[in-house]
């Protein structure tokens, strides 16, 4: 079986856009978040954590295709762009385009109020209520085709194959963190199977807009404001990583980050069992009682609590964690992307064997851990 290397990491994120600037202001303690352009009186949680200097044209000058983009697409094909460039690999030179998988998680709700105003206007009757026959013969007679490209969830995606011309097996996942694990172990897969000898996979995210604190309201997920003050922090980005086989990436000269030595999917149907099923992923992973531990916890009491007990149940040290969705803001449909680059960065650093833990959970029912080994 082949092992897994991840070669590249590209980063748009609300701490920096260089994995050891990120890396570096964590342990600073920075932290991105701040209160959101619009009124948050009605949410339980009233800040956010907005990237502020992003400029898509900066990477892709007087690209048009940026015009046809939401936000969380124009900070996926910079984070791929990123990611690619690091890794040094081109397609159709590096490997060929049909050799190369791409894999990648997106969000929902991420359209600004001003985008879909049309839509809710013209679709709803004088008490508020939905009207289908308004939607149908009034409302989409009045929005711009342009809007097809940036409510799909799968076009992010479809713009970085498009961008990076990748040809090779593909798709997409969403909405949570979790989907995003399973995108980085789609990829893991493609590899070790030898189906592809190179893979791009990621995540892209956009939770800063009033539309995303509606549903993240809705879903219970700032409870944890509401009964203990604290909790996650919605924020927006994108991270993808360039994965290799190990063999093929040394013949060609490229240093990697870390290997992927193990990982482990898991389902959960009831938010109770976090804790079981949190121990029953972490309990099957090959790992020394001296890994460290990039921690899944966002701010959310429920969440934290229950991955301390577990990691000390496994041995493992539960006051040296690194927590990035506590300074970054949580990323969701990214933040899988987020944890395990980071790991491989943090892996890098180390010139002895280490093991790094990326725990990737929290909301939604998909849970998952990767171990990262410094290479």
């Amino acid at each position: 079986m082949r092992n897994v290397v991840i070669t590249g990491i590209g980063m748009v994120t609300p701490l920096g856009r260089s994995p050891q600037d990120v890396l570096d202001r964590i342990y600073r303690n920075e932290i991105a978040a701040t209160k959101p352009m619009f009124e948050t009186s009605e949410f339980d949680c009233s800040l956010c954590a907005p990237i502020s200097d992003f400029n898509p044209e900066q990477y892709f000058p007087e690209n048009k295709s940026l015009r046809l983009m939401n936000r969380d697409a124009q900070m996926a094909v910079v984070a791929a762009h990123l990611a690619m460039e690091d890794a040094k690999v081109n397609s159709d030179t590096t490997y060929p385009a049909e050799d190369i998988a791409l894999y990648g998680s997106t969000g929902v709700a991420g359209m600004s109020v001003e985008e879909i105003t049309r839509i809710i206007r013209y679709a709803a009757n004088e008490d508020g209520t939905l009207n289908l026959e308004n939607f149908g013969k009034i409302a989409l007679r009045r929005v711009r085709p342009v809007l097809s490209f940036r409510i799909l969830a799968n076009m992010p995606i479809c713009f970085i194959s498009i961008f990076q011309n990748i040809r090779g097996p593909n798709a997409v996942y969403t909405p949570w963190e979790g989907h995003g694990a399973q995108a980085i172990a789609a990829g893991i897969q493609a590899i070790k199977r030898g189906l592809v000898q190179c893979a791009l996979v990621g995540g892209c995210d956009c939770k800063t807009r009033e539309l995303s604190f509606i549903n993240l309201q809705q879903l219970g997920i700032f409870e944890s404001w509401k009964q203990s003050g604290k909790g996650c922090i919605p924020g927006e980005g994108s991270v993808f990583l360039v994965l290799e086989d190990e063999e093929t990436a040394n013949r060609r000269g490229k240093k990697a980050y870390a290997k992927i030595s193990d990982y482990k999917l898991s389902s959960v149907t009831d938010n109770s069992r976090l804790k079981e099923t949190l121990l029953s992923t972490m309990s099957e992973l090959e790992i020394n009682g001296k890994a460290r531990v990039i921690a899944a916890s966002d701010g959310d009491v429920a969440i934290a609590e229950n991955e301390k007990l577990v990691l000390e149940h496994l041995g493992l040290d539960s006051q040296k964690l690194l927590k990035p969705k506590s300074n970054i803001g949580n990323l969701f449909a990214a933040a899988a992307a987020v944890q395990v680059g980071l790991a491989a960065k943090l892996a890098s650093r180390h010139e002895t064997k280490q093991q790094i833990i990326a725990n990737c959970f929290g909301y939604g029912s998909e849970y998952a851990s990767f171990v990262l080994e410094t290479v």
